[in-house]
């Protein structure tokens, strides 16, 4: 008994040092490193452009990488990143970030980070360069007059409704005539090339502009190009598969005109990637006071917010996990919630992270239902354990490439990412839903499926709370106070709310 009471006492010392130790961190940081409690101030984004590429051996590595003119709306600027640190330069206009590195080999991937931070930059309205247009030769000139003559005989469509009709019929056009107005260029590339092209040969300024969306709950993006169109006296941007006119909201423009995005010399089979994240601004000062003390050269990126925006990103999904483990025990322990395994429903919550709430829940209802007749044929031939899961693996398999196949024939994007659910954790909730079908009845396995159905839901709500996951990424020092939290639950003994539900007729007189 005395062993027990000094445990305790053990324990509850700990709790307290967790708790006084999460509000003096947070108190230090909100007072003292200007972080914020606010996720819509304070904050800036970290954008990392990642080039690989397969060195060739014995020649020196010249990347260059394009910069945007103007961007409107932020502040840009070049963030040192390691060893390989970038340098800007500028020539007739042209922003650029260049990298020399000596001879190497292998594939090789090479970051360059830079801090954008929102604000109220103008944007003023560059003209077109005064040379005129390209001479083009006499077969892409007649094919630009036949196309202008289709769309747009009398010539008489503005340039807002010229665009989506002349994008439309470049789409439906053979690829070896689209190749003849587009420079032998392929793709989305090629479309907007040749709408260029005759829109040029149209008499009107047309350029390429290219950029990504500042989102963070992507991993990583691959640069989207647009359409910029020079008429009455401003630039305007339309999107290259519905030509309907404007940028996205919190697009950030990176390259414009026919310029390349990157140059690469010494390598080959070369891409660029780009992942964006937010940071607080806090994490600046944070970083200096790091260097001060440890010095630079010995840790030069031992904080969180050094990472990759792509780890970052990562993590910020994963911040909110002790919240919802937190819920569970909250469900089990003091509600008395019976769940189709322990740390099942968080699972399951994050795979409707990728799908959204309804088409995660149909999808799984679906594999559920699907999944339990096959284990029960499957329990007439008296096959052992493993094979038996094993076969309703394979099944799940079938299932989700079945789901996708129709989703994409219906264009239900959301019901395609059913592959984000753990394909094992749901062949073993099949198993266990089996067993207690078997052993309780159907009633007590619809009511868990149903419980770890409605706690899964709650889970996806608080996984979604873009708030939450701000507050406990910044302030990661939170997981202690929810430690604490875990480590107090795990010494209560008394009854459950399902429990004096369950006995209250008992104590009636």
């Amino acid at each position: 008994m005395p062993d027990h009471q000094g445990h305790r006492r053990l324990l509850f010392f700990i709790v307290a040092v967790l708790f006084v130790l999460t509000a003096g961190v947070v108190f230090v940081k909100v007072r003292f490193l200007d972080f914020s409690l606010n996720d819509r101030s304070s904050v800036f984004y970290q954008l990392d452009a990642s080039v690989s590429f397969q060195a060739v051996p014995g020649q020196p590595v010249h990347l260059s990488l394009a910069l945007p003119e103007l961007t409107p709306g932020y502040y840009f600027s070049l963030v040192p990143e390691g060893k390989r640190n970038f340098q800007l330069t500028e020539e007739d206009g042209d922003r650029r970030a260049v990298l020399n590195l000596p001879p190497t080999s292998g594939r090789q991937t090479v970051n360059c980070r830079f801090r954008v931070v929102p604000g109220t930059v103008p944007e003023p309205v560059l003209p077109p360069p005064p040379e005129g247009f390209p001479v083009l030769p006499d077969a892409t000139a007649a094919a630009c007059d036949a196309l202008l003559a289709k769309i747009d005989p009398g010539r008489r469509l503005p340039p807002e409704e010229l665009v989506p009709v002349l994008l439309r019929e470049l789409a439906a056009i053979p690829p070896a005539e689209r190749k003849l107005l587009s420079g032998s260029r392929a793709g989305g590339e090629g479309t907007l090339a040749a709408a260029i092209t005759v829109l040029e040969r149209r008499g009107l300024h047309a350029r390429l502009l290219r950029g990504i969306s500042l989102d963070d709950r992507r991993l990583q993006q691959l640069p989207v190009d647009f359409l910029d169109l020079y008429f009455d006296g401003t630039w305007h941007v339309f999107r290259a598969n519905t030509g309907k006119e404007g940028l996205p909201e919190g697009f950030l423009i990176l390259q414009r005109g026919g310029k390349s995005l990157f140059e690469l010399s010494g390598g080959t089979h070369s891409a660029v990637r780009y992942s964006v994240t937010r940071v607080p601004t806090g994490a600046v000062t944070l970083n200096r006071i790091r260097s001060r003390i440890i010095g630079e050269r010995n840790f030069p990126n031992l904080t969180l917010f050094a990472l990759p925006a792509g780890t970052q990103n990562m993590f910020q999904k994963l911040a909110l996990l002790p919240l919802a483990i937190l819920l569970i025990v909250v469900a089990r322990n003091i509600v008395g919630i019976p769940t189709m395994g322990t740390f099942m429903p968080v699972l399951i919550a994050m795979a409707f992270l990728e799908m959204k709430l309804l088409p995660g829940i149909i999808c799984f209802l679906l594999i559920l239902t699907v999944g339990l007749a096959i284990r029960f044929w499957l329990s007439k031939l008296n096959l052992l354990m493993v094979p038996r899961i094993s076969a309703v693996v394979v099944v799940v398999i079938l299932l989700m490439q079945l789901i996708s196949m129709v989703a994409n024939g219906l264009q239900l994007r959301d019901f395609m990412a059913v592959t984000f659910f753990p394909l094992i954790i749901i062949a073993w909730t099949i198993e266990r839903a089996s067993t207690i079908w078997e052993e309780d009845g159907a009633r007590n396995t619809l009511m868990q499926l149903g419980a770890s159905l409605a706690i899964a839901a709650v889970c996806y709500l608080i996984l979604s709370n873009s708030y939450l996951q701000y507050l406990l990424y910044t302030f990661s020092e939170l997981n202690l106070a929810i430690l604490g939290v875990i480590l107090l639950l795990g010494t209560y003994t008394g009854y459950r709310v399902s429990e004096l539900i369950r006995f209250q007729p008992l104590v009636k007189p």
